[in-house]
């Protein structure tokens, strides 16, 4: 079997998880009707601005940054901010609510508010992504055409230097220590990535240079569309919108083969594996790429309090995606030959999985939820979900065992069918242990 990894915070979670080989998954915070336009654009991280934004500054956009004051550009010295006689290279990416995670060019390093601590003075320096939002940053334009950083979650708080030390201070329109002249040097780098973004720029697919040497530009125009449909899909099931937009991250190297964190709008997928996946959904008809749906199905259930199982929960949501709208996917295990089409996901399930009546397996209790949507329809489902959603306040105290039989509850009461009967005890006490 297949792992998931996660990072929550600043720690690495491990679970067993379906669809991406050697994949990270979103643990809980304990991982066509549509017209198809060519929208590809060989980009540099650049050159995708987002037209709801108010920013000036570019989606993806590579920059200097520049404190006249100071005669110094902004730099940095491992993890932490410096002033510079030499320009350092920073690259905007798009989050939400106008938001920017601001990176160190070319690394996985960006702006981030130490210990999560708002208060004047902390320092700010620079993390691995975490998911916290003291990671995400407005850029702010003054009157006299410099921009400062704000602190997306409170704009009172900016980046500013005391002294020689970067820090986050109370936003002072008469400290020009807080105010940055930004120069534009995308056309100047090389490109990065192909970019392929939906009709409503929901999704956006960042693909390897090379990948149209195993699928054609109109197929993976046509595939960015089939997930802006999943995700209105998702949220059909679940009541539930996490992001404004999804960005499937796909051209870099990575140590896990798909991969989400909580409180983040990225899929991370292996450029690697993306390259053999996307070479075998090439080959199938009509298929939606599971390894892409799988981890889109976490940012639905991730955060959210009735949350037992996320592993579970997202594939048995996947399988609403693909019997909705009639449309195949097949985990990585399978070869390009082999694709199951609507409901009939559950024969992989059956393939993969095995007996958790003494051991847990994800598979296994997946495929047994599909035969009890078999037998009682997807609308309990439905309304369970919903349900959860609209109350979920009631579930922040409980525990996953809670949230499970609270899962099986609404789901009897709405279908009629005592569902606990479906379980045999020990399968039952196993779910019951692994929710412990």
């Amino acid at each position: 079997m297949k792992k998931f990894a996660l990072i929550i915070s600043f720690i690495l979670f491990l679970t067993t998880c379906v669809g991406c080989a050697g994949t990270p998954n979103v643990n809980e915070t304990i991982s066509s009707d549509y017209v198809y336009s060519s929208n590809i654009s060989t980009v540099d991280d650049a050159n995708t601005t987002n037209t709801n934004k108010t920013t000036t500054v570019t989606d993806g956009g590579i920059y200097t940054f520049y404190s006249k004051t100071n005669n110094k550009y902004l730099s940095f010295n491992g993890n932490n901010l410096v002033l510079s006689d030499n320009a350092c290279k920073w690259q905007f990416k798009y989050v939400q609510n106008n938001g920017y995670n601001v990176y160190a060019y070319e690394t996985d390093l960006m702006f981030d508010i130490d210990n999560a601590y708002v208060a004047q003075g902390t320092t700010v320096k620079l993390w691995q992504l975490t998911g916290y939002d003291v990671q995400i940053w407005n850029v702010s334009k003054n009157a006299n055409g410099t921009f400062t950083f704000l602190y997306n979650g409170n704009h009172s708080y900016c980046l500013g230097f005391n002294g020689s030390r970067a820090e986050l201070q109370l936003r002072d329109t008469n400290n020009s220590m807080q105010e940055w002249e930004l120069t534009d040097i995308s056309a100047n780098e090389p490109k990065q990535y192909l970019e392929f973004a939906s009709k409503n720029n929901i999704i956006k697919l960042q693909l390897p240079l090379d990948i149209l040497n195993v699928i054609s530009e109109a197929r993976l125009q046509q595939w960015a569309q089939e997930l802006e449909k999943a995700y209105y899909t998702f949220y059909e099931l679940t009541n539930y919108k996490p992001y404004e937009t999804i960005v499937v991250e796909a051209y870099k190297p990575s140590k896990y083969i798909g991969w989400v964190i909580d409180n983040s709008n990225i899929i991370h997928i292996d450029s690697t594996f993306i390259v053999d996946d996307l070479r075998k959904m090439a080959s199938r008809k009509s298929d939606w790429n599971f390894c892409a749906l799988h981890e889109m199905g976490h940012m639905f259930d991730m955060n959210r309090p009735w949350n037992f199982e996320t592993e579970l929960l997202t594939d048995l949501k996947l399988a609403y995606v693909l019997e909705t709208n009639n449309v195949a996917a097949a985990p990585s295990e399978f070869d390009a030959s082999t694709v199951f089409y609507g409901a009939d996901i559950i024969n992989a399930y059956n393939i993969l999985g095995t007996d958790f009546s003494k051991n847990y397996d994800i598979f296994g209790a997946t495929e047994r939820f599909m035969k009890i949507k078999n037998d009682i329809g997807w609308e309990p489902f439905k309304k369970t979900f919903q349900n959860l959603q609209a109350n979920e306040k009631l579930y922040s105290g409980y525990s996953k065992q809670q949230k499970f039989k609270k899962f099986v509850e609404k789901l009897s009461e709405y279908s009629g069918k005592d569902i606990k009967s479906y379980f045999s005890s020990d399968e039952w006490s196993t779910i019951l242990n692994h929710c412990a």
